[in-house]
């Protein structure tokens, strides 16, 4: 597959590049990080984060989602199962500062797959699939858009 390529051919080079080919050690999650990043975002909106592991985007997705795993992991949720815990405001400030984050990330992404889409310049992905479908419907609500689509049968 031509994403797996691209993006194994990318960390590589760049872990052998921030290794000083493998003279220095590094941490190589940042790499794994970019790479599952750069695949998801290329299927779902046609574009790569083109910076290296030090990109802020990057960081700040890769972040905001392992939060937002720890939120819905079933070990670290513990006011799913002590209903006592759901009025203790600093776990609701808490989901509420990472939704706000992902919003700001997910609207962006999908303003410049739009942008794309209006110059003709963008890349065929799930997301554009279904902005360019004619049945399907973009909810822009409070938070961050999602997409409604309508199951053919």
């Amino acid at each position: 597959m031509p994403i797996i390529d691209l993006e194994a051919t990318a960390s590589i080079k760049e872990l052998l590049k921030d290794s000083q080919n493998g003279t220095v050690d590094v941490n190589p999650t940042a790499y794994f990080q970019r790479f599952a990043l750069n695949t998801s975002l290329t299927l779902n909106y046609g574009f790569r984060i083109e910076g290296n592991v030090d990109d802020e985007l990057l960081k700040e997705i890769v972040d905001v989602e392992r939060g937002v795993s720890n939120f819905r992991s079933t070990s670290n949720n513990w006011q799913d199962y002590i209903p006592l815990l759901r009025i203790i405001p600093k776990m609701n400030r808490e989901a509420e500062e990472f939704r706000v984050r992902r919003d700001k990330y997910l609207t962006y992404l999908l303003d410049i797959l739009k942008d794309r889409i209006a110059k003709g310049t963008n890349t065929p992905c799930i997301t554009g699939n279904i902005l360019k479908d004619p049945e399907a419907k973009l909810n822009e609500g409070k938070s961050a858009p999602s997409l409604i689509v309508r199951v053919r049968h």
